[in-house]
């Protein structure tokens, strides 16, 4: 569910929703543990799982809810 300013955000109203997710139940062993599933995070972890290192993303709310989510993926050149 989006809440916040991301409820607001163009990019929510018009995007597909995020893929369901479950929260993590019990305890885990990965050799790397990624926290946060905007642009960075998701691309860590599929950097990883292509050369086979096991890697688990955990995300308080939803996957993009950040503020990587919020921008739309708009990038300006103007900002120094």
């Amino acid at each position: 569910m989006v809440s916040g300013a991301l409820a607001e955000a163009m990019w929510s109203a018009t995007a597909a929703p995020a893929p369901p997710t479950m929260p993590l139940d019990g305890d885990r062993t990965v050799s790397v543990a990624i926290v946060g599933a905007g642009y960075t995070g998701l691309s860590t972890a599929l950097h990883f799982a292509q050369r086979g290192i096991d890697a688990i993303v955990l995300e308080a709310d939803e996957i993009g809810a950040g503020g990587s989510g919020r921008n739309g993926g708009h990038l300006t050149p103007t900002f120094h």
